[in-house]
């Protein structure tokens, strides 16, 4: 199938398209790591201790990929710097309802399953790779995106796969540079970036020129779907592995459940649309997944800090970087105790989950003392909860002294 033309004219369309590719990354990440946090961890869970190992090996699989779409998402923030706009962090609410994407990408939370990686098979595909989207990832509408020719207003298009996203944004890059010179596009500051001194992500690079980011995407499409080559290491053959393992797994037990039974596109509160969705509210985990989004909403805050700082303040850029990390160690542990407790006394038999909810407003704090005074206070307020929720013997009784002691050394030069 031919892959339809995006069309790049202007400036304010390639920085349209960068927001849409940024809101792509980090909901596909979220993605991924929903399905990580469902499986299950220990023998304790059910487990034999082959099973232990399989699981282990793909948590580790799926989580490396995440690692990977979070360095996409720094690419994408770099590209978008580099042009002399702002990088975009925000991004829809699960699942990600029509017209947000085109119409045959669907993003929703599910737990680890055979459907579910046959989804991420299908959202990682190269090019000329046919396939169909998992059964219970349903297009139920057919639409179009289109933006004619001649138009001031970005507007959104199609694109058939991630890789194909990619693709028009370069031909973006390769019109403008064209039309105004490199000088002229390339007019943000390298140094406002993130680079491999700051973040050790794989492929992560600062962009300055046109060669620059022909190389930033290069890496994202390489990464995601192998293309040219289709590379072994890439999250399409690494998603294909986990499912050839885990139907081996299934071949020999057909009863073994590596994961929790988490809902599928969980809310924290009533959505106004009626669509398929479980409402987290059960007493043993609302103020859990209170306390997990609010964690993760402040390392997105502290990744959204860590960009437009000059070179003179690196050092503040280096805490905002540290912190990010840690709130997702954090995270990690807390999201996966998470996915055993109870949904809903309406949907018995089902686990509750991260939804990812982000606060309205993720414009960058104005750096300086009221920055330090804002990021400290929010790591305080999380520790004094973490501190009521978990109480020893608990096993995530440490969480609160890690919240604290993550608070204590967040110093700004």
């Amino acid at each position: 199938m031919v892959e339809p033309m995006i069309r790049v004219e202007t400036r304010e369309e390639l920085i349209y398209l960068l927001a849409e590719a940024a809101a792509v990354e980090h909901s596909i990440m979220c993605c991924y790591l929903y399905a990580a946090w469902s499986l299950k961890r220990s023998t304790e869970d059910g487990l034999t201790l082959d099973q232990v190992e399989a699981v282990t090996r793909w948590r580790s699989a799926i989580l490396s990929v995440a690692v990977e779409e979070m360095g996409h998402l720094a690419l994408v923030a770099n590209l978008t710097s580099s042009i002399g706009a702002g990088p975009h962090f925000s991004r829809p609410e699960f699942p990600v309802p029509p017209g947000r994407l085109p119409s045959g990408i669907i993003l929703e939370l599910s737990t680890f399953s055979p459907v579910l990686l046959d989804h991420f098979i299908f959202l990682e595909r190269p090019e000329g790779i046919e396939l169909h989207d998992a059964t219970g990832f349903d297009h139920p509408l057919n639409y179009h995106r289109t933006l004619k020719k001649g138009r001031l207003m970005p507007g959104a298009q199609d694109y058939q796969t991630v890789g194909h996203l990619y693709r028009g944004i370069r031909h973006g890059f390769d019109v403008l540079a064209g039309a105004h010179g490199e000088s002229v596009l390339f007019c943000g500051d390298p140094g406002a970036q993130i680079g491999q001194a700051e973040a050790s992500l794989p492929g992560l690079i600062e962009v300055s020129d046109l060669a620059s980011a022909e190389a930033a995407i290069g890496t994202i499409i390489e990464q995601g779907e192998g293309a040219p080559s289709h590379s072994e290491d890439s999250h399409y053959q690494r998603f294909v592995r986990v499912k050839e393992d885990f139907t081996a797994f299934l071949a020999a037990d057909p009863d073994f459940e590596p994961a929790f039974p988490v809902a599928h596109n969980p809310v924290p509160r009533h959505p106004l649309d009626p669509g398929p969705h479980v409402l987290i509210n059960h007493p043993d985990s609302v103020l859990v997944l209170d306390l997990a989004n609010s964690i993760y909403s402040h390392m997105v805050r502290a990744l959204v800090q860590t960009f437009g700082r000059t070179p003179a303040h690196r050092g503040d850029k280096m805490a905002m970087i540290s912190l990010a990390i840690d709130l997702m160690f954090v995270l990690d542990g807390l999201a996966s105790h998470l996915a055993s407790l109870p949904a809903s006394h309406a949907h018995p038999g089902t686990n509750a989950g991260m939804t990812f909810s982000l606060p309205r407003d993720l414009q960058r704090l104005p750096e300086g003392r009221s920055e330090q005074m804002l990021m400290t206070e929010r790591l305080e307020e999380l520790a004094t909860q973490a501190g009521h929720l978990f109480v020893a013997p608990h096993p995530l009784a440490g969480v609160s002294d890690q919240l604290a002691g993550i608070a204590a050394k967040l110093t700004f030069v």
